[in-house]
């Protein structure tokens, strides 16, 4: 399996929109938090989290392309799946897109859906600590995500199915939460909350 230094080689040659790159360490940290209490893998969900969206700015941001283009990043880069990456990461990184109609792979392992869940939320708990007075992330309280799941105009664009799907993993809602927002205080300086 790839080193999590090649992963952020890779991030860093591929990934150029500065949100982006924040978005995709978010992902990581939740991850590797999650594998933690599942007893998973730390460093193959980690970095699975790391480059779920490798091929986002290089499609142009384009959702009839993405996901699409890894394969095409994965051969010009000589990583071979099942080898460089696991199986396991490749689904779970083509699975986060999985409503996209040409991808074949669909969310099923409580890998799947940890992904899925924690890019979504990623998102949404960066939008919640922007609407803190002091725009931090440490300041955001699980009981006001709660109620910003209920507010269908907050973070319009965040899947919330995906987030609640966690529980299809064996975690319930509150914990995935208690970890995120745990995990993402963590880097809080290094993502600017």
């Amino acid at each position: 399996m790839i080193t999590r230094e090649k992963a952020q080689e890779l991030l860093d040659k591929y990934i150029t929109t500065p949100w982006l790159k924040l978005h995709m360490r978010e992902t990581e940290v939740i991850l590797r938090g999650l594998a933690r209490e599942l007893g998973e893998n730390e460093d193959e969900w980690g970095i699975a989290g790391l480059l779920h969206d490798l091929d986002f700015d290089f499609v142009n941001k384009d959702p009839k392309r993405h996901v699409i283009e890894l394969d095409n990043i994965l051969e010009k880069e000589g990583i071979k799946v099942g080898e460089d990456i696991t199986e396991d990461m490749y689904h779970a990184i083509k699975s986060h897109y999985e409503e996209h109609p040409e991808i074949t792979q669909k969310r099923e392992s409580s890998f799947d859906y940890a992904l899925s869940s924690a890019e979504n939320l990623s998102g949404f708990l960066v939008a919640c600590a922007l609407v803190q007075p002091d725009k931090k992330i440490s300041s955001v309280q699980i009981d006001s995500v709660l109620k910003k799941f209920k507010k269908k105009d907050f973070a319009k664009a965040v899947n919330r199915q995906y987030i609640y799907d966690i529980e299809k993993a064996g975690i319930s809602l509150s914990r995935l939460l208690e970890i995120s927002l745990k995990e993402m205080n963590s880097i809080a300086d290094e993502i600017g909350l």
